[in-house]
């Protein structure tokens, strides 16, 4: 899936984290880069400041994200700097079937949207 600079732009919930996410628009920064089989989904691991990486996965099809940073803005710079590498470095992510982390988080979206129709 090809991705605008101005839909990812659109989806920053302000400038300051747009800035922020640009900051980690480096390979270096996310030494795990997914895409899954399908294209709808991109995941990966982005190198912070801490021992352990941040756990990033991003649903292409309504742009919305999830990561384990301790951050309250949706979504966060790391969301958005994985939404950004995509436009930029699509070549850079590896196919593979979504991990488990990322299946329990689709899996939890789908239960939630079900007891809000109903």
């Amino acid at each position: 899936m090809s991705l605008g600079t101005s839909s990812i732009e659109n989806a920053a919930p302000d400038q300051a984290s747009l800035k922020a996410a640009s900051k980690l628009v480096s390979p270096a920064k996310w030494p795990e880069r997914f895409i899954s089989g399908d294209g709808g989904l991109i995941f990966g691991a982005c190198q912070g400041s801490g021992a352990n990486p941040y756990r990033v996965v991003v649903d292409l099809s309504d742009l919305v994200a999830k990561c384990s940073c301790p951050s309250r803005k949706f979504p966060c710079k790391h969301g958005l700097a994985l939404y950004l590498l995509l436009a930029q470095q699509e070549s850079s992510f590896t196919a593979q079937e979504p991990a488990s982390w990322v299946t329990e988080w689709l899996t939890g979206r789908q239960q939630r949207a079900e007891k809000q129709a109903e």
